[in-house]
């Protein structure tokens, strides 16, 4: 296993009220993972401002970056600042690569964003490119959701869930959210969705499902094993219905904390668009997720998690 998951962030915040929570997940998961933080501001600039108001603007970010700064510092967090000009989304990407970041930390929605349902476009932008996991948090109460985001004392990931569905990207997901289980000492909880079928059911039909459902507990049981024989404690769930609700409904029943997912699963074709689960998922969780589409710790690291598993393109397990 390589010798650390994460030792160097990517921190881009426009200090909303997201961008707030986001520096505190930051703080967690470097203090943790012993890593430094890059902190970065994109200003994407507005040619109809005045000469003033820019100078006012250009102090106004400058006094809150290292407001940060200082924070990260005083928990004993290397820390850098960069600030920018430019599409947020294309900046964070190019800054990210040019830093080698392992992670990058952001807000789920900045500060235009939209009534509950809706992702920011930069959070979007920087999903899609996937140079290194994602780390999202969302506000912590969404319109139209009884559902809040409990940040009112110290951040702690005691929990994570995994959603796996035997394809390459969900096990490349789930190497990562082993990593971070580990580094984090939180349990894992590994949730399989059986999506379903057709209403026509019959006997046939019945006993095929229950032999699909035998299988994937099985590789599940196998899966729990390896992460336990890594120092994980790990259980796994299998549920039924739509996946990105299975996924959000399983995050709340198990209380995680953290959901690590890859940004597309066997049905996702499109490598430049984020698919449609992981979507769903960024859109309603009321934990952070990180999106996982270039598992880039893995460069030059052994695997710790069994390929045997991987789903083949032309076995169904829904």
């Amino acid at each position: 296993m390589n010798r650390s998951t994460v030792s160097r962030m990517l921190l881009a915040t426009d200090f909303s009220d997201s961008a707030l929570l986001a520096h505190e997940y930051a703080v967690h998961l470097a203090s943790e993972f012993g890593a430094s933080v890059d902190i970065l501001h994109v200003t994407d600039r507005r040619p109809e401002m005045k000469v003033a108001e820019l100078l006012k603007h250009e102090e106004q970010v400058q006094s809150q970056l290292r407001s940060v700064e200082k924070m990260l510092r005083n928990h004993g967090i290397p820390a850098t600042i960069r600030r920018i000009a430019g599409d947020p989304g294309a900046q964070i990407v190019a800054v990210g690569r040019q830093v080698g970041a392992d992670v990058i930390a952001m807000g789920l929605q900045g500060h235009t964003h939209v009534p509950y349902g809706l992702i920011g476009s930069t959070v979007d932008s920087v999903t899609k490119t996937g140079i290194c996991p994602v780390l999202t948090v969302p506000l912590p109460q969404k319109q139209a959701s009884p559902c809040v985001l409990g940040v009112s004392g110290p951040v702690s990931i005691r929990r994570i869930l995994a959603p796996v569905d035997f394809s390459i990207p969900s096990m490349d997901a789930l190497e990562c959210a082993v990593h971070f289980a580990r580094g984090l000492r939180a349990e894992l909880m590994l949730v399989h969705v059986l999506e379903p079928a057709h209403s026509d059911w019959d006997l046939n039909r019945t006993e095929v499902h229950a032999h699909i459902h035998t299988s994937w507990e099985a590789k599940l049981k196998e899966l729990v094993d390896e992460a336990k024989a890594l120092g994980v404690l790990a259980s796994y769930d299998i549920r039924g219905g739509l996946p990105a609700d299975s996924i959000l409904a399983g995050a709340l029943q198990h209380r995680c904390d953290l959901i690590i997912m890859g940004t597309h699963g066997r049905q996702g074709r499109d490598r430049e668009k984020v698919g449609s689960v992981a979507e769903g998922v960024l859109k309603q969780a009321n934990c952070p997720v990180l999106t996982v589409k270039n598992p880039k710790f893995l460069a030059g690291g052994r695997r710790s998690i069994s390929t045997a598993l991987v789903q083949q393109d032309n076995v169904r397990g829904d």
